[in-house]
């Protein structure tokens, strides 16, 4: 049998050389990027000061990581004997892989960031009736002429589904009163809406220039959402009873048509400031300071990482609301959970 002995020899190198990179390559775990990037800086600068200058350390910071890492990789990255120093063998495959390394990082944070500042594609909101048709008609033009490419698709939810819906990962994003105190839920909060009286144009009322919430829990015939709505909950802690002697029991799921039987049958409701129009039959009255209000706030599940497509959502929203929602600060919050 023909036997190179010189051509063995120099495959027996390289494949040791093989053995210890693929040994480098497990030891990496423990190794820092900071790390990596001292190397490069030594074997750019071939030298300690000047390298420790580039980084933004001191020398002595530099040269304890270096003997660290050379430390837990089992050998010596750099030939200090001559002067300017320059990598080992093993320290200049070190060096090289370590540049591709930190590229391809880099190259991944470029990826990341992208990604996370890009507002394209579809995105799934829940938003609670009792804010969705006041809010929504608002901010949807100016929303999509900004953003042709992000389409957001909103339906209406109450606010125990847009929890469940987040937390099954169901929907992106919801818009509905806070606090919910849930683990898994971010809040960012929007607004306060103020909530108004709405009644009968008539005598008792025609004159008055503001209600109080005493005032209102004396009064009967109060007209309800449905159970299952949060603003339902809200207006009976406000109103401190639920008595009615009406002969009809008319429990709706619309704010609007509420109003509709105060404007036909008389009693009265609450609504959300943002509900009150100017063609409105009824008559609508502001509670005294402080007012009764709600916290609408924008909710993710924690694990959403579009910040962009909320600050967005929230510039929008923010612009077309009331400034005296975000500034007024003399209120009593009402809770619904």
């Amino acid at each position: 049998m023909f036997f190179n002995y010189g051509t063995n020899i120099y495959s027996v190198t390289v494949l040791i050389k093989l053995i210890v990179f693929i040994f480098v390559l497990i030891k990496l775990i423990t190794m820092t990027l900071q790390q990596l990037e001292y190397v490069i800086a030594l074997d750019t600068y071939r030298h300690f000061v000047t390298a420790a200058e580039k980084c933004f350390v001191t020398q002595p910071t530099i040269t304890i990581q270096v003997k660290k890492l050379e430390d837990e990789i089992g050998f010596t990255l750099f030939d200090k004997s001559k002067s300017p120093f320059k990598p080992t063998d093993l320290g200049e495959m070190f060096v090289r892989k370590a540049k591709v390394i930190l590229r391809e990082v880099g190259d991944l944070k470029n990826m990341v960031n992208t990604a996370l500042n890009d507002i394209e594609g579809e995105f799934r909101m829940g938003v609670i009736p009792t804010i969705s048709p006041y809010l929504i008609p608002l901010i949807s033009g100016a929303f999509s002429e900004k953003y042709p490419n992000s389409i957001l698709k909103i339906q209406e939810m109450q606010s125990d589904d847009i929890i469940s819906g987040l937390q099954k990962k169901e929907i992106d994003l919801g818009i509905l009163v806070t606090p919910l105190n849930e683990p898994f839920i971010r809040e960012i909060k929007l607004y306060n809406e103020p909530f108004v009286f709405y009644g009968q144009k008539s005598d008792a009322f025609q004159d008055k220039k503001i209600i109080s919430a005493k005032d209102v829990e004396s009064l009967e015939n109060v007209w309800l959402l449905e159970n299952g709505h949060c603003f339902r909950n809200q207006v009976l802690n406000i109103c401190n009873n639920s008595n009615s002697n009406k002969s009809i029991k008319f429990q709706s799921g619309s704010i609007e048509a509420l109003k509709k039987m105060v404007d036909n049958y008389g009693g009265f409701t609450l609504v959300p400031e943002m509900a009150i129009s100017k063609n409105d039959a009824g008559c609508s009255i502001p509670f005294a300071e402080p007012k009764p209000i709600r916290e609408v706030s924008i909710v993710t599940h924690h694990s959403f990482s579009k910040d962009v497509l909320i600050e967005a959502l929230r510039f929008e929203i923010l612009d077309k609301t009331p400034e005296v929602f975000v500034k007024n600060k003399n209120f009593i919050k009402i809770n619904w959970r």
